[in-house]
């Protein structure tokens, strides 16, 4: 299961992140100045289960991680 951290790093990478309408979820998502972060946790495709519906998280992570091997390789 991907942590907090990775799961606001994913979202931000994601095309398909929809906030939710759900307060409880995105009130779990302010930062002290009062900004909703963006994060798998408050979108519309994650489930109750921690898993997003259209089975992004493991995509977008693997291609977060090329990206950093090929940064490394410059």
């Amino acid at each position: 299961m991907a942590s907090k951290e990775q799961l606001r790093r994913v979202a931000e990478k994601c095309s398909k992140h929809r906030y939710t309408s759900d307060d409880n979820r995105l009130m779990s998502s302010v930062n002290p100045s009062g900004y909703v972060t963006k994060s798998c946790e408050n979108c519309i495709h994650f489930t109750k289960d921690h898993k997003c519906e259209l089975d992004l998280t493991d995509e977008i992570l693997v291609n977060m991680a090329m990206e950093m091997d090929y940064d490394e390789w410059k």
